[in-house]
């Protein structure tokens, strides 16, 4: 609603000034205020950094309490994973400013606020003039926002400014309050300017809630300060507001008893439990110092070493007509990077030009037999291709695709052509760096038919592209059969094993050293599978093996998979040339993107369209195959063809399973961008 309409709208309940609209939206107030305290509310100017899930409500809680002056800063867009707990978040403000649309819902509450709108945030230029005339500070920075929270905590003291912290903590809210003459942030925190990140997160975090409660449900696995990520409930940031809003205005009022650090609180609803006291020394206490170092030996022992590194997006923004810094550019093929191919074998290599990425083909990483002519790295460049364009719309640029026809001759794929400008960010961009190949069991709980839709819906945007689903019990017991017969020539064929042995990192030093391949873990093989694939690893073992009938254990694994899933998708590509593979690859990144956007995970099942693809590229019009697997995989062909209707001729990229499944926690590593880099 413009102003003007709502101004409209006032006159037409009587109200045609600022008094009489305060005297009538107030007027429930009078009674735990006095008539002077709420007129005097409406003088004091409150600061509150960061609009998302405990900021905005601040600035809407104290708006309804007569609040009308604010000074409000945010830098950040709405996208679907804010819907938990944000405010303004909306399916219709997904992209949206999120200061802009709090501005917007503030004044639709009160059309006479006056606010002061820092659109890039708060930093060090700006941080005096964001403080400028105000009476106290709400801090509703995000937890990861760690040395801008120092910064503005350090300059309201100088100024004489209260500021006061209130975290989401499981159900719970924990609540520090900043006196200017009190300790500081670094002094009751014990921080030190040669900590480690991960060093001051935990210091932040047992400071908030030294007797914490929500240790007793929450499940820590899902807490990792490395990746900044962890579980947050709008009930809690609820809970957070209502306390903060509640000292704010026992501040400016002088109403009532200030407690500020070392005080602490948290209030539980859940465990309905009240902590407070008094943290002598802050984190110096030398009890605190020894719950510090006994959290971080927990969090250190149960992390995963093998996990990749996350980068932080950089704070430049493209601007049009300007050369795109160096830094965007490798952070876009960061993102590219963490698309899937074939054993983890990462076939690329890239070149940075003038507002350009080009991708190039790594024809030397994967020279195995089930690479026929390339088509599984051409496959996996497409996915490559799919990530960049994803990432670079969360910055706000339009990635143009062009493909290069000389493919065959010089390896460069396709070149990309970034434009910056005001690019929606592509509601996948965030799930990037969580996909990955889950090979764990799944439930067989079917999947909602609009995921399923929204999955077909994103892979037609791709031209030829299309996607086929078995859900039915029986016809995912018939694919499994199909399945395990296949599977079986991957044990039996030595290339096959000898590749696939050779991309095994056995050692988690192996794994860090080469960053590439799958550690060992990340196969979910459980201790006597690891032992089975140590034991077999040369190849006369594994014939043996095969002879005796136990090569079939793993054939069983593939077999068990696709039974217990809650179905199978086929995806397929109109055209069987180069171009088709790299649009396959672009499609298959978007429908494993979206699935994971829907806490879907997916186990590719790369042999049945692989087999079948070297079938019909023969070279020298030999299989490779002995005659007993290629009768195999004829004898299967037309079942399999009937299960998922190919009466045409189509390009087969990936069969896989999916479902519900609980997260792996030893995932596959990608290199130092340097290396993949030409210089």
């Amino acid at each position: 609603m413009q102003p003007d309409e709502m101004f409209a709208k006032l006159e037409s309940f009587g109200i045609t000034d600022k008094a009489t609209y305060f005297n009538q939206a107030f007027s429930r107030n009078i009674g735990l205020f006095t008539e002077e305290e709420q007129e005097r509310l409406s003088n004091f100017r409150i600061a509150i950094p960061g609009m998302g899930g405990v900021g905005g409500l601040h600035l809407i809680t104290l708006t309804r309490t007569g609040i009308t002056k604010f000074n409000i800063a945010d830098f950040d867009a709405y996208e679907p994973a804010n819907i938990n707990r944000q405010y303004g978040a909306r399916v219709p403000e997904f992209g949206r400013s999120k200061l802009e649309v709090m501005a917007e819902q503030a004044i639709s509450i009160n059309p006479y606020l006056e606010l002061n709108l820092f659109k890039e945030g708060i930093n060090a230029s700006n941080m005096d003039d964001f403080l400028d005339g105000v009476d106290v500070v709400l801090d509703g920075l995000d937890f990861f926002e760690f040395e801008t929270r120092r910064l503005l905590f350090k300059r309201a003291a100088e100024k004489g400014i209260h500021v006061i912290t209130a975290g989401p903590m499981g159900y719970s809210s924990a609540m520090l309050i900043f006196s200017p003459k009190g300790m500081g942030f670094d002094e009751y925190f014990n921080i030190r300017d040669d900590m480690a990140d991960e060093e001051k997160y935990l210091s932040f975090a047992l400071g908030l809630s030294p007797r914490p409660t929500h240790i007793k449900y929450m499940n820590f696995k899902k807490v990792d300060f490395s990746s900044k990520a962890g579980p947050s409930l709008n009930i809690a940031c609820q809970i957070c507001a209502g306390m903060a809003a509640t000292e704010a205005v026992k501040v400016i009022l002088r109403k009532g008893k200030i407690k500020p650090v070392p005080h602490y609180f948290q209030y539980d609803p859940f465990l309905q439990t009240l902590r407070k006291g008094y943290l002598f020394m802050g984190n110096k206490n030398p009890w605190q110092r020894l719950k510090i170092q006994v959290v971080k030996k927990f969090i250190s022992k149960n992390k995963p070493k093998l996990k990749p590194d996350i980068p932080e997006k950089p704070g430049i923004i493209p601007v049009p007509g300007k050369d795109i810094e160096p830094s965007v550019l490798e952070y876009l093929i960061r993102a590219g990077i963490q698309a899937p191919s074939g054993d983890n074998c990462q076939p690329w290599k890239f070149e940075i030009k003038k507002n350009r990425i080009d991708l190039f083909l790594d024809r030397e990483k994967d020279r195995s037999f089930f690479n026929v002519n390339q088509v599984a790295s051409l496959i996996s460049c497409g996915a490559v291709l799919e990530n960049i364009k994803i990432a670079a719309s969360s910055m706000g640029m339009e990635a143009l695709i062009k493909y290069d026809p000389d493919l065959r001759e010089n390896d460069r794929v396709a070149s990309i052509n970034l434009i910056p400008g005001e690019k929606k960010k592509d509601p996948l961009a965030d799930f990037i760096w969580e996909r990955h190949t889950n090979r764990k069991p799944f439930k067989k709980t079917p999947v909602a038919p609009e995921i399923l839709e929204s999955v077909e819906t994103a892979v037609s945007s791709i031209p030829g592209a299309q996607i086929r689903f078995i859900t039915e019990r029986a016809k995912l017991k018939k694919l499994a059969r199909i399945i395990y017969k296949i599977d079986r020539i991957r044990t039996e064929h030595k290339p096959l094993h000898e590749h696939l042995m050779s991309m095994i990192r056995f050692t988690e030093k192996e794994a860090l050293e080469k960053r590439d391949g799958f550690p060992l873990k990340n196969l979910e093989a459980g201790l006597a599978g690891e032992l089975f694939l140590k034991v077999t690893k040369p190849w006369p073992v594994m014939n043996i093996a095969n002879k005796i009938g136990l090569g079939r254990m793993v054939a069983l694994n593939a077999w068990q998979g696709m039974v217990n899933s809650s179905g199978a998708g086929l995806l397929l590509m109109d055209k069987m040339d180069d171009l088709g593979l790299i649009q396959g690859g672009r499609a298959l990144e978007k429908a494993w993107l979206t699935l994971a956007s829907h806490g879907i995970q997916l186990q590719p099942m790369t042999a049945a369209t692989l087999f079948y693809l070297r079938l019909i590229v023969k070279q020298n019009k030999k299989s490779g195959f002995s005659k007993q697997h290629e009768e195999l995989l004829t004898a299967l062909q037309d079942e399999y063809h009937t299960l998922f209707r190919l009466a045409e001729k189509k390009l087969q990229v990936l069969l896989f399973r999916f479902g519900k499944a609980a997260n792996i926690e030893h995932k596959t590593l990608r290199p130092a961008i340097e290396f993949l880099i030409n210089k």
